[in-house]
């Protein structure tokens, strides 16, 4: 059966949505199916830590929800996705700490549909 293995770069904050994400996952647990193949899905938390920009990673996707914060675990995240080809869920290329304006401004201006705010 394959696995797969999904990274949560969470914060350690207090409130309740880290661990309702975790416990979304976990739903998930053990088995899943997928074109009707079934395949088991693997959720931890990511920790970061300083980082060999050759070194591989097991995650096959990472959930970010701190890259847009910290510089550090943002740096890991745009290594992971270029060299060891892991899936994000939010971009850290394009959405860096408050610079979601400009992002949406170089959208608009190739013609995307950009919801008004």
């Amino acid at each position: 059966m394959t696995t797969r293995k999904i990274g949560l770069l969470i914060g350690a904050e207090e409130e309740d949505w880290p661990s309702a994400l975790e416990a979304m996952f976990r739903r998930l647990d053990p088995v899943t199916t997928l074109n009707g193949a079934p395949f088991h899905v693997n959720v931890e938390r990511v920790r970061v830590h300083p980082f060999d920009l050759r070194a591989g990673t097991s995650y096959d996707l990472v959930v970010d929800r701190l890259g847009h914060w910290q510089l550090n675990p943002r740096e890991w995240l745009k290594k992971a996705a270029m060299f060891n080809g892991v899936y994000l869920l939010n971009n850290p290329f394009t959405f860096q700490s408050m610079e979601k304006h400009s992002a949406y401004v170089a959208m608009m201006r190739l013609g995307l549909n950009i919801p008004k705010t």
